[in-house]
């Protein structure tokens, strides 16, 4: 009844609580906000979220729903966490049904990326953690091959100290789907990781900066 009063609470402190709950063993309680209307107050993009269907073979939960099983797989992280609980955000603006009913959601990520990062700013994160949870959210669904080349080109875009995180998110992503071609997507991000495990124990090239030699050898 008085989750309206939420508003004259400083978006600090709620970010703080936020936080608390994702990171703890029951991030699923996010569920109990959404029930007692606190989410319309504090991020009424998570209630169009749980009106958004998703009626495609490859999954089983509206987008809320989705969001929420996607939390319970993955680690207790802060920035996991939050990119889990952001990262679909942008489907309700990008869902489009064929005319066989089947839904698409073509750009998704890169709404979910804005929408996450004006969401973060509004609760008074700070830069660090809205850059890296908005950048995890723009590649949450890019799908590089398990082929060296196209391994290193992804750590090359995303960065890689972001990349182990990368690729634990598309874990958590698949984790909450249906089971349509599932086995397939957990052994492409297994491949991924095998292929990405050797490229650091080879100590292969990936940034400019890895090269053993820089400009001022070949001015020399």
């Amino acid at each position: 009844r008085h989750a309206e009063n939420l508003r004259k609470v400083s978006s600090e402190r709620i970010q703080v609580e936020i936080v608390k709950l994702l990171t703890s063993p029951n991030p699923e309680k996010w569920l109990d906000l959404y029930d007692t209307g606190i989410t319309r107050v504090i991020m009424p993009e998570f209630d169009v979220a749980m009106d958004t269907p998703q009626n495609s073979m490859h999954h089983m939960y509206n987008v809320g729903e989705h969001t929420i099983h996607a939390l319970l797989a993955c680690r207790p992280d802060r920035i996991l966490r939050l990119t889990m609980l952001l990262h679909d955000l942008g489907i309700p603006a990008a869902r489009v049904t064929d005319n066989r009913g089947y839904d698409h959601f073509p750009g998704h990520a890169e709404i979910s990326e804005q929408i996450a990062g004006k969401i973060l700013k509004r609760l008074k994160f700070d830069n660090y953690t809205i850059a890296t949870v908005t950048k995890l959210i723009k590649y949450h669904d890019y799908r590089p091959d398990p082929e060296p080349v196209a391994v290193r080109h992804a750590l090359n875009t995303i960065g890689d100290e972001l990349f182990p995180l990368f690729l634990e998110v598309q874990w958590a992503d698949n984790s909450a789907k249906s089971e349509f071609g599932l086995e397939d997507k957990f052994d492409r991000v297994q491949a991924v990781c095998d292929v990405y495990e050797k490229i650091i124990a080879d100590g292969d090239c990936v940034k400019l900066s890895d090269l053993a030699i820089n400009g001022d050898d070949l001015l020399a």
